[in-house]
């Protein structure tokens, strides 16, 4: 006969888990069937809360939000302005978007139990090609 003791019940009740399955791509339960992953979830939820950040700003209001806002764009065009040379700021609008996808991205990453997309080989991999290819296009169309 086996005697059960609190310890035995700690012990068998104990689940343990893995440090690295938070970078598990995996399919979403209730969305298996149409191919969506926890990292198609995570991206598409971050697109959302992007634009409708960006979606609700208003130069006109002066709450914490739009100082927020305001402050990451006055960062943004400060590096922008101090790094690249040019008339214009002709890539202002790109980094802006690159910062933001990338701040919104590791701030839903420090939520308990989600995913962060920036994580992903994949998606850091495309991130940085598409934006080399599409400079050096920028570039060569231009200037060459």
């Amino acid at each position: 006969m086996y005697v059960f003791t609190p310890l035995a019940i700690f012990i068998t009740t104990t689940i343990t888990t893995n440090p690295l399955e938070q970078f598990e791509v995996t399919p979403v339960p209730f969305l298996s069937d149409l191919g969506f992953s926890n990292l198609a979830l995570t991206l598409t939820l971050n697109f959302l809360v992007m634009f409708v950040m960006l979606g609700s700003f208003s130069l006109t209001l002066q709450n914490n939000y739009d100082v927020t806002l305001r402050g990451i764009y006055q960062l943004v065009a400060s590096m922008v302005r101090e790094n690249l040379h040019l008339r214009k700021q002709i890539y202002f609008t790109t980094l802006l978007f690159l910062f933001i996808f990338i701040l919104t991205a590791n701030v839903v990453g420090m939520i308990p139990y989600s995913f962060t997309p920036t994580s992903s080989f994949a998606v850091t991999f495309f991130i940085a090609n598409m934006h080399f290819t599409g400079l050096n296009l920028i570039g060569a169309t231009q200037h060459g």
